[in-house]
């Protein structure tokens, strides 16, 4: 049988239609995976820079223009004020999360990742969106929560209780 004669075939044609699909799908799920890679590691870099020393100018170094835009000067105050409460990073739990299917699109992926660390004065916790600008990941979108530690420790309400000087003798 000759090259020309077994892609004529309708055997032919459906080996080479099955080769590409299996093709398509393993490159689909090496592109995935090198993105995943890619994302996290720019999640944590850019969360563990922020996380330890804020800075307004740096977080807007991160962000997409489109996020820029929405950003008003009273939010960028209260999220500067939030860190400056919540004191020094303690600890970074890192980037959890990955990459999803949009609810509009099975083909487009969202990119979107939880990270929280502890801090001195409470704890912090984050979702962050990215989006591919110019090249680059950008965060697209911030979403936070925090809660602040009691300023002063209160006293637990276990007490300790005398035990009595016979309590051995009975057990």
């Amino acid at each position: 049988m000759h090259f020309h004669n077994f892609f004529s075939s309708k055997t032919g044609f459906t080996i080479l239609l099955i080769v590409s699909i299996v093709a398509g799908v393993g490159y689909s799920i090496f592109s995935l995976r090198q993105m995943h890679a890619e994302t996290r590691e720019f999640v944590n870099v850019a969360m563990l820079n922020l996380f330890s020393e804020w800075d307004e100018t740096e977080f807007l170094n991160y962000t997409s223009n489109r996020m820029q835009k929405k950003l008003t000067n009273t939010k960028l105050q209260k999220i500067n004020v939030v860190f400056t409460r919540l004191g020094k990073l303690l600890n970074y739990h890192g980037a959890y999360g990955g990459l999803f299917h949009s609810e509009s699109s099975w083909l487009h992926v969202v990119v979107c990742y939880q990270v929280s660390g502890n801090f001195q004065g409470g704890k912090f916790a984050a979702l962050v969106t990215l989006i591919k600008q110019r090249g680059d990941w950008t965060i697209a979108k911030f979403e936070y929560k925090y809660a602040y530690f009691p300023l002063e420790r209160q006293l637990g309400s276990l007490k300790l209780v005398a035990i009595p000087e016979n309590f051995n003798s009975r057990h």
